[in-house]
């Protein structure tokens, strides 16, 4: 069985820029009221620009986020290392 890390290097995610963020941000797929697929921003949960990048764990590191515990630093770029509070009240 593969390592963890090992497993993440092969890894990529979903990338967009959100309008309401203003910034790129991670995305996951929602259902809207009829049930049609749409995606949405981990921040905000507003829909996101059509276009996706997917971006490898370094690509998503160089755009503030981060795998396990926080950066010593506490970090300085955006998304979940700003330290905004917006992903921890999220109940998803």
């Amino acid at each position: 069985m593969p390592t963890p890390l090992l497993a993440l290097r092969d890894a990529s995610f979903p990338m967009a820029d959100c309008a309401v963020c203003g910034k790129p941000v991670l995305t996951f797929v929602a259902l809207d009221d009829d049930g049609a697929e749409r995606r949405v921003c981990v921040h905000c949960d507003s829909a996101v620009a059509d276009h996706l990048k997917w971006v490898s764990p370094g690509e998503l590191e160089q755009a503030g986020y981060y795998f396990g515990a926080p950066p010593a630093d506490g970090g300085e770029k955006g998304g979940c290392s700003t330290g905004c509070g917006s992903c921890a009240v999220k109940k998803h």
